[in-house]
């Protein structure tokens, strides 16, 4: 004989369930609004007391087939605090509240057919006789499904900043009816289609964990594909924009080159004046021109362009930019991809070394050279001590960004990385003695692309 206290446990269940699978999903995702802990909280305890009404609404008797119907709407009705503990809890959409809503209540579901349906009601019905094995069981069973599921699922959501669909008209109305079809499918065969149908009853669990799994793995592939396309479209744009840049800088360095060329000679102009100041000012002057000219490296106009206007800038802010380029054909690249890839690579090193108070660490070296059917490119710039120690175990993917706008800033390194990939290249990073490198090594193609 089952006990109420079992029937009542086995009502709290869903909301307990539900709300722990949305925090789950939900935890390494978004960005948690103030008061957390105890909205947490007391969104997760309102819900499983209320969860209790239902005996005072349907009794427990649920065997008639109109009460039967009765009971789906209330589980559909009650599965939607899913999305409102969510928006309660953290900065989402309202698309994302219903999208993960979903996934909270497959997954469930999914614990629900196997554990509460299969196991503890067919397998081992004696695990119900007792409330508190009861309990036990169902926390370490449900606890290493939804560890599972959070590992799955933590690697992908954990790199898209708290947003995957934005909030419109559409994609809401879109969401929500899925979200309710999700809900209506697996409430439905459990409450409607197994009663009066022993053979279906015998082997439902199966299907609801099948539809359920299926949700979970479609669903994680479909928010994969989101977030691959969205990060890919932003490299694609910084690449589009830094070929804009690329056309800017190459005016402003050749008129920089004309008005060179004309001080250089109005300079020895000037040397015919006997005066000590002038002569400072014209050796100071001719310094200036000479340190310009000097950034000139190869015959690749491009990777002029790059290093003297990061040259430049370097000299702006004190600090030393070393390079050494080997005789390199780097055509193979396009243009606007080697400006962006290079940029982004120099950039990232003075963005570290002008947060530096220690003069000792104002310095950048860039090298590309050839080796056989290789070309490698590395930049690299000297940590601080602190640095050194956190970055000594890196593994190539632990590097967060700083900067503010995490959604636009936080591809610097996977930028390069993506057009690396697709110049037949590699990417990898690390930290040794004191030095951070990035390296790039590319494997020469056959054919030239122009």
């Amino acid at each position: 004989m089952i006990s109420f206290s079992v029937y009542a446990f086995e009502e709290m269940r869903l909301p307990m369930e539900l709300l722990a699978a949305m925090l789950i999903f939900l935890y390494p995702f978004a960005d948690k609004k103030p008061h957390f802990i105890p909205k947490a909280i007391v969104g997760y305890i309102v819900p499983t007391l209320l969860s209790l009404l239902y005996f005072v609404i349907f009794g427990i008797n649920k065997e008639t087939p109109r009460l039967q119907i009765l009971i789906v709407f209330w589980y559909l009705l009650f599965a939607l605090i899913a999305p409102i503990y969510g928006r309660l809890c953290f900065y989402i959409s309202v698309s994302d509240a219903f999208l993960f809503g979903g996934l909270a209540f497959a997954l469930q579901n999914f614990v629900y057919n196997i554990f509460h349906v299969y196991i503890a009601t067919k397998l081992f019905p004696y695990i119900r006789s007792t409330l508190i094995v009861y309990i036990i069981c169902t926390a370490i069973f449900t606890c290493i499904i939804y560890y599972i599921v959070y590992i799955l699922y933590r690697s992908v959501l954990k790199t898209n900043n708290g947003i995957i669909i934005e909030d419109n008209f559409k994609n809401i109305f879109t969401y929500s009816i899925i979200n309710i079809l999700i809900y209506s499918s697996l409430i439905y065969y459990q409450a409607v289609l197994k009663h009066g149908y022993s053979v279906f009853d015998q082997y439902a669990w199966t299907t609801g964990a099948f539809i359920s799994l299926l949700i979970l793995l479609v669903q994680y592939n479909a928010i994969s594909a989101m977030i691959y396309s969205e990060k890919t479209q932003i490299m694609e744009n910084m690449i589009r924009n830094s070929e804009h840049y690329y056309e800017l800088s190459k005016e402003h360095i050749a008129i920089i080159n004309r008005k060179c060329h004309d001080l250089k000679h109005q300079l020895k102009v000037l040397r015919t004046v006997s005066e000590d100041e002038r002569d400072a000012y014209i050796s100071e002057a001719e310094k200036s021109i000479i340190f310009y000219q000097d950034l000139i490296y190869t015959d690749n106009e491009a990777l002029n362009t790059i290093l003297a206007e990061k040259g430049l800038f370097c000299r702006e802010k004190g600090i030393d930019f070393n390079c050494s380029v080997d005789d390199v054909d780097l055509s193979f690249i396009r243009v606007s991809d080697l400006y962006a890839l290079l940029g982004n690579a120099i950039d990232n090193a003075i963005e570290y070394t002008t947060k530096q108070t220690d003069e000792k660490l104002h310095s950048i070296s860039l090298r590309i050279n050839k080796n056989n059917n290789f070309v490698g490119i590395q930049i690299s710039n000297p940590l601080s001590y602190e640095d050194n120690l956190k970055l000594s175990n890196i593994d190539g993917s632990d590097i967060n960004t700083t900067k503010s706008d995490k959604l636009n800033h936080g591809f610097g390194l996977k930028s390069i990385e993506y057009l690396s990939k697709k110049y037949n290249g590699n990417m990898e990073y690390f930290a040794c003695d004191g030095v951070f490198t990035l390296q790039i090594i590319f494997l020469l193609p056959d054919i030239t692309i122009t």
